[in-house]
């Protein structure tokens, strides 16, 4: 990887980690930054579709320093509150690379113009895009019709198959055939397991020619709409807020900092619920944990304490009262 002199704000590396939700862009992104040369200092700017913040916490358990944009997507603020955002990032940190991870729900054209931008010519080099993909799901109609999926795979440098141990080798196949159906071809397209992406890749170049198939998937209207709806509701003992847009709706919770859950009956709600895309850092009667759910699967990892619990859902529809009674449930009196 490129070594730049100490801390300087000229031609900064930086590269968008895209993919649809649940893809493993956390994981590849926290196994780069565990890879990565210790003198090198990374930032990480991070969005999420749901409005709570939980990647911002566990990046900076990794040492990055991190920012995010929560609640919404990353290219609906392209312009100058991201232009803001990164430099702001930029001053405070002085990072030798930043990585974007921009929400599974965003179309990445507009963040890539921003960084192309004048007011940036001088201080981002932007290399290669990579954008990871689950090949189980390019046969079904809610992705690939979906044309933020489409133009994610379509503006990317680098194409990388994950979750390879979960696949057939009919949905094999079917991703090497996206792969080649591309008017520029890919710099690299690959296959792996658990987000382990070619660290090299990083200083691939970028190519500006690529163009997207739906450069106006998110018009401003429809996502000023979105946002405007969304909620924030603080209840006695919960926050609850809310976020919704491109058919999805996200929820999520901050508990007090007396809530200890059961772990047993934690990782049984989980379990149970099966949601198809959820995250959270909460403290358990075993210690804390980052659990990761993504279509039915859930990883758990012990991690450091954070400032409190939450935990996020991200699904087309929910019968919400029902979740909440049974999560509260997992709550130690």
């Amino acid at each position: 990887m490129s070594n730049l002199s100490k801390r300087r704000l000229s031609s900064i590396p930086i590269n968008l980690i895209m993919g649809f939700l649940g893809v493993g862009k956390t994981t590849a992104i926290l196994d780069l930054l565990e890879r990565k040369n210790n003198e090198e200092k990374w930032a990480v700017l991070v969005n999420e579709f749901g409005s709570v913040g939980i990647d911002g916490a566990i990046y900076s358990d990794r040492g990055a320093v991190v920012k995010e944009i929560p609640g919404g997507c990353m290219c609906c603020a392209a312009g100058l509150p991201l232009q803001v955002a990164v430099n702001r990032l930029l001053r405070e940190a002085k990072p030798d690379r930043l990585l974007i991870e921009p929400t599974g729900l965003g179309h990445p054209r507009r963040v890539m113009e921003t960084l192309d931008g004048e007011f940036f010519k001088d201080v981002l080099n932007p290399l290669a895009s990579i954008c990871l993909v689950d090949p189980r799901k390019l046969s079904d109609p809610r992705y690939i019709n979906h044309e933020n999926f489409v133009d994610q795979i379509v503006l990317s440098d680098v194409l990388v198959a994950n979750k390879m141990d979960l696949v057939e080798p009919a949905e094999t196949h079917r991703f090497t055939q996206w792969a080649s159906d591309s008017d520029i071809p890919k710099l690299a397209v690959a296959q792996t397991v658990n987000g382990r992406l070619n660290a090299d890749w990083l200083d691939l170049p970028r190519n500006p020619l690529r163009k997207a198939k739906f450069p106006h998937a998110h018009d401003r209207k429809k996502i000023e709409s979105n946002i405007q709806g969304s909620e924030k509701v603080e209840g006695p003992t919960w926050q609850r807020r809310e976020n919704f847009g491109d058919g999805y709706r996200s929820r999520g919770w901050v508990f007090p900092k007396g809530a200890l859950f059961d772990y047993g009956r934690l990782t049984n709600w989980f379990s149970e619920m099966a949601p198809e895309r959820a995250k959270g850092i909460l403290v358990t009667n075993k210690g804390w944990f980052l659990f990761n759910c993504s279509d039915g699967l859930m990883t758990i990892t012990k991690t450091n304490p954070a400032l409190d619990s939450r935990m996020e859902i991200v699904r087309p529809r929910a019968a919400w009262t029902c979740l909440e009674k049974s999560l509260a449930a997992c709550i130690r009196t």
